[in-house]
């Protein structure tokens, strides 16, 4: 993301953050709130030392302290009142309650400057899920067991919330956050609030991704499992979600007809390699999904599923550094498209216009194809190993009988 300030001769100047960071400089701005990358430069330990004890040293082999970064999120807004103020904290109490979550983004500290909030958290070097799967939907559909990834880790970022008492209520590709080594971290809890919802809370997210009970003033846990199973359709189909229209209605109506097949393997009519990061290397321009600059928007189809690529897992490429230790055959669940565990499956149950009929964070997370990747996987979210994964010596997780029920699971 290109910085939009930098330095202190910016006219966007804040006191308040050049008083307490070396480096400040501004990395995003939304319509609530404004996102500063900042700097508490590092010192030499040697010389920190030295001023108690009067002797400086000079010792080359001491070496500075690393520069420390950070994230912080300015309300665009000053508080119009006492009310505005505790709404507005209710993103910090959330986030200082879910420090040790793994898969949240990490709270550091928070104060209140001419009645503006601040809220300082960890920084995430990689940015956004919604940039990542914006640059790969650019050469093609992520691969399979990514997606799995992707889901298992905003999955337990999720369980984590729901199992300390909140409802995040504004799920989506731009709030979930990547670290350097590629691991997923929900972050901007600005709509969050505690469950269950006090009566007229306003907690409205994106069109794109909420619930329809959300219209009715309903604030609930399943409201974060309707829009995890939205940006698993936006992932394995690679579209863009529409925001209105008769798609929209489509889908809160548990209507996937005009979304194509999530599940990969079932689909697939073309070919191309993958190089040793997961980027397919070779476009069909007669495939439309690859032959556009940007995923389609499912709003504009009427029910033609985009064809999509599938993988040549071809070793003597000289271009290809691929590893022999991938699978080289999907599971049942990744090829099936009526697999009880299968992507198409579980996102029905997981977009079920009846809250209730939805699954749990722990009955998601406890479905045998989570299971089954949450064993398999060695790395980070975002790190590719393989189409279907990392092959294994051991004996696989056994995945439940075809013919068992998903609400059985």
């Amino acid at each position: 993301m290109t910085p939009v300030n930098v330095g202190r001769g910016n006219a966007d100047l804040d006191d308040s953050l050049y008083s307490r960071f070396d480096k400040v400089e501004m990395v995003g701005k939304g319509e609530f709130s404004s996102v500063y990358r900042v700097v508490k430069a590092g010192y030499s330990r040697a010389s920190f030392l030295s001023v108690f004890s009067g002797t400086p040293t000079k010792n080359p082999r001491e070496s500075p302290e690393p520069d420390r970064i950070y994230a912080v999120k300015k309300a665009r807004r000053q508080f119009t009142g006492p009310k505005d103020r505790l709404s507005k904290l209710r993103e910090v109490h959330a986030l200082q309650a879910l420090t040790h979550a793994d898969h949240v983004v990490h709270y550091v500290d928070s104060w209140e400057y001419n009645q503006y909030l601040y809220i300082q958290t960890e920084y995430c070097d990689e940015g956004t899920l919604d940039k990542f799967l914006s640059n790969v939907g650019r050469k093609g559909r992520l691969d399979d067991f990514r997606i799995w990834k992707v889901i298992h880790d905003i999955g337990l970022g999720l369980q984590s919330i729901h199992e300390a008492g909140f409802i995040h209520l504004d799920l989506k590709p731009a709030n979930i956050l990547i670290t350097f080594e590629g691991i997923l971290k929900i972050g901007d809890f600005g709509l969050a609030t505690e469950w269950p919802a006090a009566k007229g809370v306003d907690a409205e997210g994106d069109r794109e991704y909420i619930g329809p009970e959300i219209l009715r003033g309903d604030f609930n846990k399943p409201a974060d499992i309707f829009s995890l199973g939205l940006i698993t359709i936006e992932m394995a189909a690679n579209v863009v979600l529409p925001d209105n229209g008769p798609t929209w209605v489509a889908l809160r109506s548990g209507d996937l007809s005009e979304v194509p097949s999530l599940t990969f393997s079932a689909t697939t009519t073309t070919t191309a390699h993958r190089d040793a990061a997961g980027v397919p290397t070779m476009q069909s321009f007669d495939d439309p999904l690859l032959g556009q600059t940007s995923a389609p928007d499912i709003s504009l189809h009427s029910g033609a599923a985009p064809t999509r690529v599938s993988v040549v897992m071809d070793d003597e490429s000289p271009f290809i550094t691929r590893k022999r230790t991938e699978l080289r055959s999907p599971p049942d669940f990744m090829s099936d498209p009526f697999h009880p565990s299968s992507l198409d499956q579980i996102v029905r149950w997981m977009i079920s216009p009846e809250p209730s009929e939805r699954p749990t964070i722990q009955q998601l997370l406890s479905t045998p194809s989570m299971v089954w990747v949450a064993q398999r996987r060695r790395s980070a979210a975002t790190v590719f190993e393989g189409v279907w994964g990392p092959s294994e010596s051991t004996a696989l997780p056994t995945l439940v009988d075809e013919d068992t029920e998903m609400t059985d699971v």
